[in-house]
């Protein structure tokens, strides 16, 4: 068939034979990608290669120059400057380990770069040296994912070494927010002065009292005395805020000590007790906060009531996105708070089948909004979310599909480091309207006759003794060494009040005095 006039131009163009004055560009989208994989090849070949980058411990590279010098204005330079370097065959780089060299010119050739903690400073360094600030900002990007106690500190003093900004205040912002974690590690000794202090120095520190402050400080110092008591004075002046301090506890502290503490104290002027602001952590206080509730006059507009348990005040967090509804709840140990899988509700009025979602969210209390995570492997409504071992654990709840309603088996591990879901071994029974809690590195869940024990360390279910009167859709807590299961449903659906601790030491259930429904 005959082109079209427009078709015409644009074909005769492209071929270079323009049939009018007006020309119609043409691009082809996959142009770049083919010259970069043919480069590739000719990289893995050796073919046309131009010169030999040697790196740390003899190691060699043979390359293409104009390669290097697109990527990196350090090879470019070298390369155009006239100097020596740029008619050698060879030349030879200093500070770059070989390791690194291969996952830059694996970037350069291809575009892509795999991470993991034992080469992400390596190649950070390499990518400073060549100036290529694109792997500069991926590593920074996967050290902050992967910030945890154990080397935020050591984050910190690498970031402030190399001037990266971004990296230098998130992991500074994570090591004031996990500070009494952080200040356990042997790293945190390692601070120079100055980095101490801009730590220390400042109202976002998650501490409930000033006595831990010093105690840091005092740390810090004993790690190397002789070289670290001159800066007492101004460390203690900047960071402690005497005011804050209890009493007894000034009493007790070292007269030399004391005496720095107080030199500037006069002429400190900030608001909060005694003129001195507080710090973040102490302003802290416990909330309870109601999931799933909806005010009388919204009708079915769901709203998350947070009541300050000392004050009686109550506010609004933000509430689930896409209003999910019936989501796994947890609050960690570091008083993370955590929703996952649900459903969204239905602009039906009848329909019931809703459909299960698969989304991970984590709280953040200083902006009040959802921060999305990793998503669950297997979507899932009211599934139970527990903290175990230093991970969380998506167990069981139910899903609407094929021949109607289905509760599930199976478990999910998510590793916060990593960002990622595992599966775990499944439940031997299915279970929703199931309860779940942790103890001394153990789960147990609860579902009317079944009562089952996780040993996350051997991925193993095993069955424990169950309730003495089988309910679902009650709550259970762990208190004093024994998990209380509280009110529930029978299985002629009649609602229960009885109330029966299990000792989780003598693997034994005992009935208590039931709980008051009046």
């Amino acid at each position: 068939m005959a082109a079209t006039g427009e078709q015409s131009k644009f074909t005769q163009t492209l071929y270079g034979t323009p049939s009018s004055s007006t020309a119609i560009g043409g691009m082809d989208p996959f142009h770049a990608c083919s010259i970069l994989q043919q480069l590739k090849m000719m990289y893995d070949e050796g073919q046309l290669t131009d010169i030999v980058v040697e790196v740390d411990h003899g190691k060699t590279f043979s390359c293409h120059r104009n390669v290097l010098a697109a990527i990196s204005p350090y090879f470019r330079s070298m390369f155009t400057s006239g100097l020596t370097e740029s008619t050698q065959k060879e030349v030879r780089i200093v500070g770059v380990e070989a390791e690194s060299m291969h996952l830059v010119l694996n970037y350069a050739y291809t575009s892509k770069i795999t991470l993991t903690e034992a080469n992400v400073q390596a190649l950070f360094t390499a990518a400073s040296i060549f100036q290529i600030p694109s792997i500069q900002d991926q590593c920074a990007k996967y050290m902050i994912s992967h910030l945890d106690p154990q080397n935020s500190i050591g984050v910190f003093i690498f970031a402030d070494h190399y001037g990266h900004q971004e990296l230098k205040i998130r992991s500074q912002d994570y090591i004031r927010k996990k500070f009494l974690s952080v200040t356990k590690e042997q790293e945190f000794l390692h601070l120079r002065k100055d980095q101490l202090v801009s730590i220390l120095d400042s109202n976002d520190l998650n501490v409930d009292k000033e006595e831990h402050v010093y105690e840091s400080i005092i740390r810090w110092f004993e790690q190397e005395p002789s070289k670290r008591e001159d800066h007492l004075p101004e460390i203690f002046a900047k960071c402690i805020r005497m005011p804050l301090l209890d009493e007894a506890f000034i009493e007790k502290i070292p007269p030399m000590f004391a005496q720095a503490i107080a030199q500037n104290c006069v002429q400190k002027e900030q608001n909060g007790a005694n003129g001195y602001t507080q710090r973040l952590g102490m302003t802290a206080s416990e909330m309870i906060i109601c999931f799933d509730a909806a005010h009388k006059h919204s009708g079915k507009k769901q709203t998350v009531p947070c009541l300050d348990s000392i004050t009686g005040r109550v506010f609004k967090l933000c509430k689930p996105p896409n209003d999910l509804r019936e989501v796994g709840i947890l609050v960690s140990p570091d008083n993370d708070i955590y929703i996952a899988g649900g459903y969204r509700p239905s602009s039906s009025e009848v329909s019931i089948d809703h459909r299960a979602e698969s989304d991970f969210w984590l709280y953040d209390h200083s902006g009040n909004k959802w921060i999305p995570k990793a998503p669950l492997l297997r979507a899932r409504i009211g599934c139970k979310l527990v903290h175990c071992c230093g991970k969380l654990y998506a167990i069981g709840g139910r899903v609407y599909e094929g021949d109607g309603r289905n509760s599930l088996k199976s478990v999910e591990c998510y590793d916060g480091r990593e960002n990622c879901w595992t599966a775990v071994c499944p439940m031997p029974v299915a279970m929703e309207f199931h309860n779940a809690v942790e103890y001394k590195d153990s789960i147990y869940v609860l579902q009317g006759e079944f009562f089952l024990c996780y040993d996350p360390r051997k991925d193993y279910w095993g069955f424990l003794t169950p309730m003495t009167v089988p309910r679902i859709q009650g709550l259970a807590a762990v208190y004093n060494n024994s998990i209380y299961y509280i009110a529930g449903t029978c299985g002629n659906h009649q609602r229960m009040f009885t109330v029966e601790a299990y000792d989780i030491e003598l693997n034994k259930w005992t009935r208590k005095k039931d709980f008051p429904c009046d």
